[in-house]
């Protein structure tokens, strides 16, 4: 092993221009993907569970708003598109009391009218 260990050191040369690895950025990229991953496993698990889809539709919208590159101004500018896009979580909550059945889908075509209502004047 160590012989293995010696020859790839000496003959393994990596390139003058070979970018190094930013671990900080990676990791806050690695984070930003966590509202979407999180919000797609509350959705296929939370079958039946309304909290759960709930918090996925709110998760899977959050995770719309994030950006590529991530600075720290960007915190200010996710929380206002993150508000801006109340109508649009309105409308999937909507859905969700629509999918989970009895009494709740009056309420989820309710949300649904109201979030529509919302959406035509700016149509």
């Amino acid at each position: 092993m160590n012989l293995l260990a010696h020859f790839l050191e000496t003959t393994l040369q990596l390139p003058a221009d070979f970018p190094t690895l930013d671990i900080p950025n990676i990791l806050l990229r690695l984070l930003a993907l966590a509202p979407l991953v999180g919000g797609y496993l509350l959705a296929r698990e939370g079958r039946g569970n309304l909290l759960f889809e709930v918090l996925a539709v709110l998760l899977l919208v959050l995770a719309t708003v994030i950006p590529i590159t991530f600075t720290t101004d960007s915190l200010s500018t996710i929380l206002t598109q993150y508000i801006q896009r109340w109508p649009v979580m309105v409308f999937l909550l909507g859905l969700a009391f629509v999918r989970d059945g009895g009494i709740r889908i009056v309420i989820g075509v309710i949300l649904m009218a109201v979030s529509g209502l919302i959406f035509l004047p700016h149509a």
